[in-house]
């Protein structure tokens, strides 16, 4: 019986190494997703100064620095404005707040209410534009006065690094070094809610980067100044700025190295995707992702690329709701495309022909 027990007990173990092996391998990660790779060595002096809680743009700006002085004088003067315009409301109001203060204490003052004697509508009134008077001057200083403030000196999002330590810095040269932040919608793609899990991003996140930086990378777009690239969705990084150009003129890092990089922490490793390099011969991409450029290049050749991205977008809110993108809403955002198209004047039958179908686009099925 013992025997016989010894030998159940070792073929029952038999089976548990593999499956355990093959979970292993599962949730190991397979490689960086298309079109990212792993960061070279080059870069690392660089990316080992920046936060992993974003996405960064990098890449030159080569406008004459006579357009840059042109462009960085509006924002001084008008923060020089509004710093006047404090000190002028500083002015009036401090006497202001300050009688109020000592009214508190019982001295006499155009401020002081006798409520014994006063009414109730006098009373309120008292209050209520006594507590006005003090929520615009909070907007004012809290709200209007936190430009100039960051202008100057940056702030904890920034790392303490402003627009005017920049310039006071590395003054206006010719070729400057520009990197860009993602604003806050990046940081749910990278971070997870406790250290101990991996990242693993899923087809409507990795959509969303490739729209947005994508966007924010066309060679069109990056022929304006720097200080003129801030929209919703990037804000400048002037601590990384600084930090860049310093490294280059130390020959830490090649200035060449950073033209044209997207760069993004993900499953703890530096991955970078060169935005405007055409992709290494013998790599294979993915069907979707082949479709998915074919319908966006259509798209800009006739003319109509911000459909694709009000498309895009439509995807990823059907694909979030419950029950996913079903046939149904697939057939709502057929609708509300061909609809786009018309308004742009093109010939609906004729362009799916022209890419080859629906099949293969995020969201749509083979037999779409």
């Amino acid at each position: 019986m013992a025997r016989t027990g010894g030998k159940r007990a070792a073929k029952s173990t038999v089976p548990s190494t593999p499956s355990s092996s093959s979970k292993t391998q599962s949730n190991t990660p397979s490689g960086p997703p298309a079109p990212f790779q792993y960061a070279p060595a080059s870069l690392l002096p660089f990316v080992s100064t920046l936060p992993t809680d974003h996405i960064y743009l990098v890449h030159f700006d080569n406008t004459p620095a006579s357009l840059k002085k042109r462009v960085f004088l509006v924002p001084v003067l008008l923060n020089l404005v509004i710093i006047l315009g404090l000190c002028i409301r500083v002015y009036y109001a401090a006497p202001v707040y300050l009688e109020q203060l000592i009214t508190i204490f019982g001295y006499d003052t155009s401020y002081k209410v006798d409520t014994k004697t006063a009414r109730a509508g006098e009373l309120m009134n008292a209050v209520s534009s006594r507590t006005f008077l003090l929520m615009v001057d909070y907007a004012i200083f809290v709200l209007i006065g936190s430009w100039p403030r960051e202008f100057f000196f940056g702030s904890r999002t920034s790392r303490f690094a402003g627009p005017w330590q920049w310039r006071w810095t590395l003054g206006f040269q010719d070729t400057e070094i520009i990197v860009r932040r993602g604003r806050r919608w990046d940081t749910p793609l990278l971070v997870e809610d406790t250290p101990d899990q991996v990242k693993s991003w899923k087809i409507d996140e990795e959509l969303t980067i490739k729209v947005k930086v994508e966007a924010a990378m066309r060679t069109s777009y990056l022929a304006k100044t720097g200080y003129l690239l801030l929209d919703k969705d990037w804000d400048l990084d002037f601590k990384a700025m600084l930090d860049a150009q310093r490294l280059v003129q130390k020959g830490a890092v090649q200035a060449e190295d950073l033209e044209h990089l997207t760069l993004v922490h993900y499953q703890k490793k530096w991955l970078v995707w060169r935005v405007h390099e055409l992709p290494q011969a013998g790599l294979k991409d993915k069907p979707q992702d082949d479709m998915l450029e074919i319908f966006m290049s259509k798209l800009a050749v006739l003319g109509a690329e911000d459909v694709f991205y009000r498309w895009i977008e439509i995807v990823q809110f059907e694909t979030s709701q419950p029950g996913g993108f079903t046939e149904g809403r697939q057939a709502e955002a057929l609708r509300e495309l061909k609809s786009l198209l018309t308004k742009k004047k093109v010939d609906y039958a004729a362009f799916w022909e022209e890419i080859g179908g629906q099949a293969g686009l995020p969201g749509f099925g083979p037999q779409a």
